[in-house]
């Protein structure tokens, strides 16, 4: 058995570097990627130390974002070749596969239709930290929501509102709304500005503004009808719902609707939808709660691995920085470090490569 340096869930809120995990082999329709890069997301802690999750998930090996080179093709694999840098997301700590597969390893198995072929000038490390970032856009926009696309873009004259735009899903979701031809207006801290509308933004509000849910309406004529949610608490989301227009809205979402200290009865229409990457896979796993295979689903994400790779070889994609913290051995100062709200504006990315 060929084994490989990975980094395991060892029990509820521990993950430890073992060398001694069994190194995937691809089937059919996949890849083996040798990880240079993997990328830090706050599923991966999560994984580790939800109650709910983390005792399922011990054995796995933990990881979504990765980037690296194509070693080995599966049985029917066609339109890639060995030695191809690629990036994209998998299913970390995942208790339902077969066989140990995550990005905190120095091997990882892909799905040969999700994969994202690396552009000429983006290095590898960078690559990294994007995969979990660009795919949630594509479902806020494409899955929650039937809005345009950079395929088929709008004229500008359609609001939408990135709740929390200096977060790396939210830098993603700035730009693709904007090339789909959507007026962007997003809320950050406001020493992010001046980036932000170099990638798409119209408006930056300061999230902290006591008024901030009057301001959107003031810019969007109340007319404010989507709206994507890349961070949320229970103290924002009645200033979300305030900002949409009197009818309501559709509020795209990465994490559930959280808990109210008491049940509000909105007066407006509105939907909170929530997306997990996880589902772009096309096969069933448990969240804890099973979730079935959605073939929709992955047909999206074949389409938004399509469409990102077009707009990064076109050169219209900024990526959200990176900064590199070391190893696997540093993955679990990270965990903690993400958990405990410390990394804004940039993803943390590891070197997995020797």
């Amino acid at each position: 058995m060929v084994t490989m340096r990975a980094l395991l869930v060892t029990g509820p809120g521990q993950v430890a570097v073992r060398d001694d995990v069994p190194q995937p082999v691809p089937g059919e329709g996949e890849v083996l990627v040798k990880v240079a890069y993997a990328g830090l997301n706050p599923t991966d802690w999560k994984h580790a130390y939800a109650p709910q999750l983390a005792p399922k998930v011990v054995g796995t090996v933990s990881g979504c974002d990765y980037a690296g080179t194509i070693v080995e093709l599966g049985p029917g694999v066609e339109g890639v070749r060995v030695g191809q840098k690629v990036f994209g997301v998998v299913h970390g700590s995942n208790p339902s596969s077969p066989y140990p597969n995550g990005a905190f390893a120095e091997y990882v198995v892909a799905d040969a239709n999700l994969i994202i072929h690396v552009p000429e000038g983006l290095k590898l490390e960078v690559a990294a930290g994007q995969g979990v970032a660009c795919v949630t856009t594509g479902q806020m926009l494409w899955q929650s929501q039937n809005l345009p696309s950079p395929e088929k873009p709008g004229d500008f004259s359609q609001d939408f509102l990135v709740w929390s735009g200096a977060t790396g899903v939210g830098q993603w979701l700035i730009q693709i709304a904007h090339l789909s031809g959507l007026r962007v207006i997003t809320t950050a801290s406001l020493k992010h500005t001046e980036r932000l509308k170099s990638l798409g933004a119209s408006e930056v509000i300061d999230y902290r503004s006591p008024d901030v849910a009057q301001r959107i309406r003031d810019l969007t004529n109340n007319r404010l009808t989507s709206a994507g949610i890349c961070e949320i608490s229970p103290e924002s989301l009645p200033v979300l719902v305030e900002a949409l227009s009197d009818e309501g809205g559709v509020l795209s979402a990465i994490t559930p609707r959280p808990l109210q200290k008491e049940d509000i009865k909105w007066t407006k229409e509105v939907t909170y939808a929530t997306s997990l990457a996880y589902t772009l896979n096309g096969k069933a796993f448990e969240t804890p709660i099973p979730v079935p295979a959605i073939p929709a689903h992955y047909e999206l994400g074949k389409k938004i691995v399509k469409v990102v790779s077009q707009l990064l070889q076109e050169g219209k994609i900024t990526p959200v920085p990176v900064r590199v913290a070391g190893g696997l051995e540093s993955i679990a100062g990270a965990f903690e470090e993400m958990r405990l709200g410390k990394v804004s504006g940039e993803r943390i990315v590891f070197k997995i490569e020797e």
